[in-house]
């Protein structure tokens, strides 16, 4: 069965529905605000929430959505059910990626699955299919506790980013090998710190600047470097 007449365009695929209304009581929900697409996200279960955590932290994902509507999809031949991938992106060379679980199951809950059937729909239509396993998603669980850390510090509605700030800030690390995150702070006693630690910590999230937090947990001793090599001394 071919559904591809049934796909519904690009920025349809990256829309989410005009408001929320939550379905489904028994799972946890989380609500984090996204800097990224400017507006609150909802997401069922720990694992949809890691998955959020590095789509807004991967600095080449432009877009995404992690309520697509629901779709048609092929499950074998003649049958076809409606469900959803856990998120469609784009990244910055206009490819567009459907997230999956591993685990997944058709259901109409949270969102219809099944690896083959993803990737079969995928694949028609010229898109990517990532399939994520709870291996893959905490491959490495002290970064993504650290970008969990500095995205709740950061993702605050109606804060937008300090230019001319990150601009002070990176000439003054193009003159030394490394900072600690306080020590940069201290180098901008006119500023007030709160604002050059948002700034700081967004260019950590972005990978504007290299820092350790891919070994170590996050803190105000946390390096910060514009040289790369940081992250595997």
């Amino acid at each position: 069965m071919d559904t591809r007449g049934d796909t519904p365009s690009l920025d349809e695929l990256l829309t989410p529905p005009a408001s929320f209304v939550r379905e489904h009581y028994e799972a946890f929900l989380f609500t984090p605000f996204s800097r990224k697409l400017r507006r609150r996200v909802y997401l069922y279960t720990p694992n949809a929430y890691d998955l959020w955590v590095r789509l807004e932290s991967n600095p080449l994902v432009v877009k995404y959505n992690e309520r697509v509507t629901k779709l048609p999809i092929s499950i074998c031949e003649g049958v076809a059910k409606n469900g959803s991938p856990r998120a469609i992106s784009v990244d910055n060379a206009r490819e567009v990626t459907v997230h999956t679980f591993e685990d997944d199951v058709f259901r109409d809950e949270i969102s219809a699955s099944g690896t083959l059937a993803w990737s079969n729909w995928a694949r028609i239509r010229g898109f990517r299919h990532m399939i994520w396993n709870p291996h893959s998603l905490r491959s490495n669980p002290v970064e993504l506790e650290n970008l969990k850390r500095l995205l709740r510090f950061v993702s605050v509605p109606g804060v937008v980013p300090n230019y001319s700030l990150e601009q002070s800030l990176l000439a003054e690390l193009r003159g030394v090998r490394r900072l600690t995150y306080a020590k940069l702070i201290e180098l901008f006693p006119l500023s007030d710190p709160a604002e050059v630690a948002r700034e700081i910590t967004r260019m950590i999230i972005d990978k504007k600047v290299f820092s350790d937090i891919n070994r170590n947990p996050f803190s105000m001793i946390t390096e910060v470097s514009v040289h790369r090599g940081l992250e595997t001394e």
